[in-house]
């Protein structure tokens, strides 16, 4: 398409269009289970629900077997029941069981072994392919890794691959701490509800118990993107469910001026959106159910500075992360998380806003890049299946600049704005944090200001500093430096837009320094406001941390109404009075807004937002990183 003349792809008025990425497979394709061996490996409550077919007769791709390490799907396939994703057998149905202890840590090219706790491994002994997914030595991982031995006499279990840095507990090593979390997965012996599903990879045959005698069953094929633009402009997408796929739903590569809105994006393996160019927007979208994250974005020239001015607005991006937990986040910026494996992007000046996020186990936004506006979003519920999480989350660079974080609604998640070893940048003004897990934590990054915020929790601190940068040794370490080096810093148009990056290697760069904390509303009813995890020197230099003008008070400080969630400031509160010239923040205006592809917003039983300050199902009060 031009300018003149766009390209509109659309649901016709009042019509639904559905994109479905697999096949529907006729339910008298599957023959019950007869076989005598297999029936003795079944569950006793699964026998004679159980079915079976062969994938091989059926055509099916994507039928494994497994890696022998993996961290998302694995690659196979997917079963949907009436569109709704079916559970791949797993032991235990919910939740973790934990490792007892390691026996021998292992490492890459060295297996680990460990002793387990319960004796359900025994009923595993039939069977040749078993895999086992586990936060087995950080809580930021968790790769499934393929089993060589169950030894039932001493309760161990020994795996057919290492992982680098090896299992157990890296901080109570050897043995570990006898809390890492593993669950087994794909087992026939554990298919012992309606839905759940596994695959005899050696026999290529799928068994499967149906949740009803009749039903629209389907398995996803296609590891393509649904959606594809390449080196393309003026284009929209309008109206599309995009449905039971293995690959991303859109991928837009290198686009200028392309627009994807009021669509559905649900059970996909992989992301919703992947959208790198410039001048496009993602609007008013419904994603969830994905097996990864919601948008990867990219696009601007970090050189030049010049802005992408991509826009993420009003979209509805909920319980993600289904398959991949780890690095999968809702919006992702730049791509520069820790352990994302896909490869950093350059983003410059995209505006995030009025997005509603919840329900996933790990990140909400992740950043890297520059100049970039996050504003009017709401965030819940996110984080609890991980650790060193943020809604906001950014690690190792210090280029990244002026990230502007504002009237947001941060509440009932884990972290708030958590840029993560050193990252630098962020401006962190009128947000509200509500809940036992938030807050904002510096770690050793430099150059963060955080003004005029609320934090409503029961028990500080609501800030965190710390210099982890002088042990870990960041003043000399090669991706921080080199981050800085490759933008030629003493030159335009970084020199002129971010001076204190001309000399910035020279001048103790390991350090948070020009860090700034002041004029926040802090309402807790114990500990302390501020938390400074440094050495006393650092503590006192007023060149690292500026904290001052903060109101810190038990007593409600005026908000419309903290009961049902709305935190507004009614014309009179008290912060007024405490923090002369304190900005009253749109909070009325944060999250969904109804326009011409949203026209109406979910219901609160559909969204089941928690209560104010709700408590942490894990019991936990810590939000750093």
């Amino acid at each position: 398409g031009t300018a003149e003349s766009p390209i509109t792809y659309r649901a016709a008025e009042g019509q639904s269009v559905r994109l479905l990425g697999g096949r529907v497979l006729p339910l008298d394709a599957f023959k019950p289970v007869t076989d005598r061996a297999i029936l003795d490996r079944l569950d006793p409550t699964a026998r004679g629900h159980v079915v079976a077919v062969s994938t091989k007769q059926l055509g099916l791709s994507h039928a494994g077997p497994f890696p022998a390490v993996f961290d998302d799907s694995g690659g196979i396939f997917e079963l949907f029941w009436n569109g709704k994703r079916q559970p791949l057998s797993r032991w235990p149905n919910e939740g973790w069981t934990t490792m007892k202890r390691a026996v021998l840590n292992g490492e890459k090219k060295v297996p680990g072994i460990f002793e387990y706790r319960d004796d359900r491994p025994s009923r595993w002994l039939q069977n040749p392919e078993i895999w086992l997914k586990g936060q087995w030595r950080v809580g930021w991982e968790d790769p499934a890794i393929r089993v060589e031995k169950i030894d039932t006499e001493k309760h161990e279990i020994t795996f057919a691959a290492g992982i680098p840095q090896g299992i157990g507990n890296k901080y109570t090593r050897p043995a570990g701490n006898g809390k890492e979390p593993w669950c087994a997965i794909n087992l026939i012996e554990e298919i012992d509800q309606p839905g759940e599903w596994a695959i005899d990879f050696a026999q290529e045959t799928l068994y499967f118990w149906p949740p009803a005698a009749q039903g629209e069953l389907t398995i996803s094929q296609l590891e393509k993107p649904m959606i594809a633009a390449r080196d393309a402009a003026h284009l929209s997408f309008i109206g599309f469910t995009l449905d039971c796929s293995l690959g991303n739903g859109f991928e837009l590569e290198n686009v200028d001026s392309v627009t994807v809105a009021g669509c559905t994006l649900r059970n996909l393996a992989k992301n919703g959106v992947i959208l790198n160019g410039r001048h496009s927007t993602i609007q008013s979208c419904d994603f969830t159910l994905l097996g990864q994250g919601g948008i990867m974005l990219s696009g601007g020239d970090k050189k030049t500075l010049t802005p992408a001015e991509n826009k993420i607005i009003n979209n509805h991006i909920h319980h993600y992360g289904v398959l991949k937990a780890m690095y999968s986040a809702a919006i992702d910026v730049g791509f520069g998380a820790a352990s994302n494996a896909v490869g950093q992007r350059e983003a410059v000046g995209m505006l995030i806003a009025n997005n509603l996020i919840h329900d996933a186990p790990r990140d909400a936004i992740l950043v890297s890049g520059q100049n970039h506006v996050f504003e009017k979003n709401e965030i819940y519920r996110c984080g609890f299946g991980s650790a060193d999480v943020g809604a906001f989350y950014s690690w190792l660079d210090w280029t990244i600049r002026d990230v502007v974080v504002r009237h947001n609604y941060i509440h009932d998640t884990v972290g708030g704005v958590n840029p993560d070893d050193g990252a630098t940048g962020f401006k962190v003004y009128g947000n509200v944090f509500v809940g036992p897990r938030t807050g904002v934590h510096i770690a050793s990054g430099p150059d963060h200001t955080v003004e005029h915020n609320i934090f409503v929790k029961d028990e500080g601190p609501v800030y965190g500093m710390d210099d982890r940068g002088v042990p870990r040794g960041y003043a000399t370490n090669k991706s921080l430096n080199g981050h800085v080096i490759d933008i030629r810093p003493t030159e335009a148009p970084w020199a002129e837009q971010y001076p204190e990056l001309v000399h910035f290697l020279e001048q103790h760069p390991e350090l948070p320094m020009r860090n700034r904390f002041a004029n926040n509303v802090i309402v807790i009813k114990s500990g302390e406001p501020v938390k400074l995890n440094m050495k006393p020197e650092n503590c006192n230099n007023p060149e690292i941390a500026t904290v001052e003008g903060n109101y810190v008070t038990a007593e409600n400080p005026g908000f419309i109404d903290a009961e049902r969630g709305n935190f507004g400031l009614k014309p009179d509160a008290a912060v007024f009075q405490h923090i002369p010239g304190f900005p009253a923040i749109p909070f009325d205006q944060i999250g969904l807004q109804t326009d011409e592809y949203r026209r109406a917003l979910p219901t609160a039983e559909e969204l089941r937002r928690p209560k104010p300050n709700a408590a942490d199902p894990n019991g936990d009060t810590y939000f750093g990183t």
